[in-house]
């Protein structure tokens, strides 16, 4: 009677540890997938964002290259004042205070 318990034992424990390895190695295999979706949707957005950007860069050029010769001297200095006004601010005051 002991005997038949020990085997019994040892026949459900060995099932279990089988059981185990086998839907572990199944797990890898869906997160593999998992884990190439995410990359593949990552790269889509980065495309996207790149396209996006390459597309307001060439709205802001036909919009700078649609002005006159006097706007654009104007657009230059107003760039200039607002790039010099700019470089002297000191930046928001709780960031100041707590850094």
């Amino acid at each position: 009677m002991q005997k038949k318990i020990i085997t019994l034992g040892i026949i459900l424990f060995s099932m279990g540890v089988f059981g185990m390895k086998a839907h572990a190695q199944s797990a890898k295999k869906v997160e593999k997938t998992v884990e190439k979706r995410k990359q593949q949707l990552e790269n889509q957005s980065e495309d996207k964002k790149a396209e996006q950007e390459a597309e307001m860069e060439a709205a802001r050029q036909r919009h700078i290259d649609l002005q006159t010769k006097e706007v654009k001297k104007r657009m230059k200095r107003s760039k200039k004042k607002a790039k010099k006004y700019n470089e002297r601010k000191k930046g928001f005051f709780l960031s100041r205070w707590f850094n």
